[in-house]
């Protein structure tokens, strides 16, 4: 099948990537497996990886071929936050804070969290901890204190001004 791919494409003038070009077997709800041993079950593209999960569809339970957010991407978006460098921001109040994420916050929810919303936990926790450390350095009553009371503190916080971050609109509250 591969090879019919590349000569369709050849006769069109284009040329396929060898690293990135695989066909992946997309298991579906079925009773008997393959005589042959699938040897990619999963993929990433354009910042998803499509693997197979239990999905709910129709009030029944089966075996779907779906798409979350990429490791690639999470670690993409961490590394997004330390560049920020959101703990050193302390000649900023919180507000003035999220409204510099504000923006970028909202695209990746739009864009990753279209189809599954719950894998972005991993991602949201990291600007939490960011966010608990710039209470830390913020707040001189914490900075002596275990990082767990500047996480309650900014519990708080998120419990009174729900709508501060955009994150925290979507339950990922500390």
């Amino acid at each position: 099948m591969l090879e019919a791919i590349k000569k369709r494409f050849s006769e069109c003038k284009l040329a396929l990537n060898q690293k990135k070009s695989k066909i992946v077997y997309c298991r579906r709800n079925q009773k008997r497996q393959p005589p042959f041993k699938p040897r990619y079950q999963k993929f990433d593209f354009l910042g998803f990886t499509f693997k197979p999960r239990i999905e709910k569809k129709g009030g029944k339970f089966r075996l779907g071929f779906s798409p979350s957010i990429s490791q690639k991407s999470q670690k993409r978006m961490a590394y997004e936050f330390y560049k920020f460098k959101i703990h050193r921001m302390v000649h900023l109040s919180l507000d003035k804070i999220a409204a510099i994420l504000r923006a970028k916050i909202r695209g990746w929810i739009n864009y990753y969290g279209k189809f599954r919303m719950s894998d972005m936990r991993k991602v949201f926790r990291v600007l939490n901890m960011r966010l608990a450390r710039w209470v830390r350095n913020k707040y001189r009553r914490f900075r002596k204190k275990h990082w767990y009371f500047s996480y309650k503190h900014l519990k708080q916080i998120s419990n009174d001004f729900s709508n501060m971050f955009e994150h925290w609109k979507y339950g990922f509250r500390p």
